[in-house]
């Protein structure tokens, strides 16, 4: 009983998933972040909503997508490796929670790319919010005509206040020490607004102090993703290299209810050797 209860809900570590490919990335990229809404136990949904994630993402044909809460549930085999397949881009795939072998559902991140990826890596974010939940970002590299680009996605506890943006700094921590002076993307669900704490604190060549892709290309734009609150959550930012900098072209949300509780977040930006 004791091995079940400390088995039943633990992180995973990177799983491939999707099509092998090899090809760099061009130097001009679409990048995006979705929250799927795993929506456990309920599932509402839950096949018709990936579909319509699905159709939605072959129209903005991103170059690199995080997602956040894909979920493999009895109704879902596997939300990333569907999405990695539909999209013919692979991926890397890592567990935050649950387990589904013990209890049929579990949920994590995952970095998918129209290029080779590399490098992969996960940890889980301190400190912990309870006991069975455990918060996660996970990373690859991939190349691009410029270089190669550290990708992260994360999803940051929703237990507002200290936790929250304790979680943010130990994940500037992990991205500072892991990208290694390469740019960096760093998108995901951060269950934070732009006034709180933890997005207020990040440093300054994490683009425009913390304000996101998003925020860059639309100073005045209400910007919001979650579709319950209609606050702005879902963020991707873009953390500048020692010799390589980024330009941002454009930027907005999209998706609807049909997809899930969160808009997801796009970027168009490119990448430059820095003067």
């Amino acid at each position: 009983m004791t091995v079940f209860v400390l088995n039943v809900s633990r992180p995973g570590v990177p799983t491939p998933i999707g099509p092998t490919l090899t090809a760099p990335l061009p130097a001009t990229l679409t990048l995006a972040t979705l929250n799927l809404w795993h929506d456990y136990p309920h599932y509402s949904q839950q096949p018709e909503r990936l579909e319509a994630a699905l159709a939605t993402l072959r129209e903005l044909r991103p170059d690199v997508l995080c997602l956040q809460e894909a979920a493999r549930t009895p109704v879902v085999q596997n939300a990333a490796e569907a999405l990695a397949t539909g999209l013919r881009m692979t991926g890397v795939y890592a567990r935050a929670n649950g387990n589904r072998a013990l209890i049929r559902f579990e949920e994590g991140e995952a970095v998918l790319a129209r290029g080779e990826l590399a490098d992969s890596g996960a940890l889980e974010l301190r400190p912990r919010a309870g006991f069975f939940e455990h918060r996660l970002a996970l990373w690859a590299t991939v190349e691009t005509a410029a270089g190669p680009v550290v990708v992260f996605s994360t999803h940051i506890t929703n237990q507002r206040g200290a936790v929250n943006a304790a979680q943010i700094a130990s994940l500037v921590d992990l991205v500072e020490h892991q990208r290694r002076g390469l740019p960096a993307v760093v998108a995901g669900d951060f269950n934070a607004t732009e006034d709180m704490p933890g997005i207020a604190a990040l440093p300054a060549h994490w683009h425009d102090a913390g304000r996101g892709a998003f925020r860059a290309a639309h100073p005045e734009g209400p910007g919001g993703t979650s579709l319950g609150s209609g606050k702005r959550i879902d963020y991707i930012f873009l953390v500048e290299g020692d010799s390589v900098r980024w330009e941002i072209l454009d930027a907005g949300t999209f998706g609807a209810e049909v997809v899930s509780d969160h808009l997801g977040v796009w970027a168009r930006v490119s990448l430059a050797k820095g003067e």
